[in-house]
């Protein structure tokens, strides 16, 4: 079926109850078990591209291979800009086709992020693109103080107000790779940014979040949940296991690499359910 945008499949996590994963993938491997997953399982699903991908071609090139393949299947898929940090990288994800941009500002005070925020709308809109936004900062690694960086509701609720977003990613205690400490989550802070904004939340740093916290958020209101880490690290360990396997002997890639992909499919399974409230 033809992309769907990222408020369309956002209304259905809606309907449901329910959050989409939305998988950074980075080449052919990880976009096919991100897509299989999906299919069989009858989900929805985000299919995330890095801001760093727009450094060459890689970008262009996904963005048509996801085309390709989304048309051979009957469930939804947006495919989003994960993170654009510039202008350039939101024009280029428009004349790519993405369903879905992120502009990330959140570093910059408030007034100049609004600012960079709604030129992003006027140029999504325009071509029924959605945008996410964000506001508050994910916890560096090691972060005591962490009031300077979570989310304030009262913050949220101006920013909604004054961008015209379709989704925000809030910091709420997550954070960016693997945790060394089980995380701290606030879900109150989440219940109280809710209360404040009528659009879907998004929970970045999703990978390793516990998954019962997972799914406090999800009935908290959060519909998005991105993951980058736990599913790279499976290709990175299948890579490894394989190439003990085919040490000092010849394997086709295709072949190599079938082992590879069921071991992310594995990652990209257990997270749809839990996300979808299955377990």
């Amino acid at each position: 079926m033809p992309l769907v945008t990222l408020s369309q499949a956002l209304s259905i996590a809606e309907e449901n109850n329910i959050g989409i994963g939305a998988f950074n993938i980075g080449n052919y491997e990880s976009l096919k078990a991100v897509m299989d997953v999906a299919v069989e399982e009858k989900l929805p699903v985000i299919i995330q591209i890095y801001n760093r991908l727009f450094n060459d071609n890689k970008a262009r090139d996904f963005s048509a291979l996801v085309k390709v393949m989304a048309k051979n299947v009957d469930i939804p898929i947006v495919i989003h800009l994960d993170h654009g940090k510039t202008m350039d990288q939101i024009e280029r994800a428009v004349q790519y086709g993405f369903t879905s941009v992120m502009i990330d500002a959140s570093e910059l005070p408030m007034e100049e992020n609004i600012d960079m925020t709604r030129k992003v709308v006027a140029i999504a809109h325009e071509k029924n693109i959605s945008v996410e936004a964000e506001i508050g900062r994910l916890l560096p690694k090691g972060t005591v103080d962490c009031d300077n960086f979570l989310t304030v509701p009262e913050e949220a609720k101006y920013f909604v107000e004054q961008t015209g977003i379709e989704a925000l990613a809030v910091a709420i205690g997550t954070a960016h790779g693997v945790y060394k400490e089980t995380p701290f989550i606030d879900i109150e802070r989440l219940k109280k940014i809710k209360s404040l904004i009528n659009i879907p939340v998004v929970l970045h740093g999703g990978s390793c979040t516990p998954h019962d916290v997972v799914q406090q958020s999800i009935l908290a209101g959060i519909r998005k949940i991105n993951i980058a880490t736990e599913l790279h690290q499976a290709y990175i360990d299948g890579i490894a296991i394989q190439s003990e396997i085919h040490k000092n002997k010849f394997s086709p890639i295709d072949v190599f690499n079938i082992p590879v992909v069921e071991k992310m499919k594995e990652i990209v399974r257990l997270k749809m359910r839990v996300f979808a409230m299955r377990s």
